[in-house]
């Protein structure tokens, strides 16, 4: 590794850029100067529990004027986007990235790595949706962008709208994902995180033991690093041919001996929180 690694980080459902920069801060600590770390705020405000559609995070005009929440999507609308609801997001976070990017990774969490999983498809196939196609609102910028060298995504679920799943039933994304499972997770059901996983074609699977949250172990931190830096260093995905019948992810569970099935139990009944 020569140059410094962007990561491009997105936040939960109820976060924003500052909750989870403070939730990295560790992980940062031992990540070191070769990575630079950017959060963005998600596109919606949440005005006491509710989606406010009327405003976005660039419509305040100081940040001390910026909601204390955001979310990429109404939490009722995991299984059917609103109309234009993911349109809005998309376009959002096209914004940010033109006047911020390039990056070299996406981190996500929880719904803010569902919006990843969606993200990465279209990064590598910009036809799959016409706001992708849309030329750039920056002077300079090259759009479409070129893929993330790979991601890291922590308690992801979705794509569930069945119009998005279609897009990884012919073409499964190539960029390399680090999938981390907490294993008693009561707020995104662990399956979910399992599904999002299977939808790339070079995934693999850590498991923790504990529940809704990006476990900040130094082991952790060491395990994120390590897998970006490979994939950063070995950059040669992309080029590989694209191809069906790719094997299940790999997997791993890193803090615990094993035993008992991570999966047992059903969590679908669990409400969302602001630790999404």
């Amino acid at each position: 590794m020569t140059n410094r690694i962007r990561i491009l980080a997105l936040p939960g459902h109820g976060q924003s850029a500052a909750v989870l920069e403070g939730k990295l801060k560790r992980h940062k600590e031992i990540w070191g100067d070769d990575f630079e770390v950017v959060t963005m705020n998600p596109p919606y405000p949440l005005v006491s529990g509710s989606v406010s559609h009327g405003t976005t995070a660039q419509a305040t005009n100081t940040e001390s004027e910026l909601p204390a929440s955001f979310c990429w999507w109404d939490w009722s609308s995991h299984r059917r986007f609103k109309p234009g609801e993911f349109e809005g997001a998309a376009r959002h976070f096209r914004r940010f990235y033109e006047e911020n990017g390039p990056f070299d990774v996406c981190l996500g969490f929880s719904q803010g790595a569902a919006m990843a999983v969606l993200i990465l498809a279209l990064f590598e196939r910009p036809d799959l949706h016409p706001v992708w196609l849309e030329g750039p609102q920056q002077p300079g910028v090259d759009w479409p962008p070129h893929p993330f060298k790979c991601a890291v995504l922590a308690s992801a679920f979705g794509p569930g709208d069945p119009d998005y799943v279609a897009w990884y039933k012919k073409q499964r994304p190539m960029t390399p994902t680090l999938h981390i499972i907490g294993k008693n997770d009561v707020v995104a059901d662990p399956q979910h995180s399992l599904d999002s996983a299977a939808r790339f074609a070079n995934a693999k699977i850590v498991w923790h033991d504990g529940g809704h949250h990006i476990p900040r172990k130094p082991y952790f931190s060491q395990l994120i690093k390590d897998f970006i830096v490979s994939a950063c260093d070995a950059h040669d995905w992309i080029d590989m041919p694209t191809r069906e019948g790719w094997g299940s992810p790999t997997e791993s569970v890193a803090s615990s001996a094993g035993g008992d099935n991570p999966l047992a139990g059903t969590l679908e009944g669990d409400t969302p929180s602001s630790r999404l």
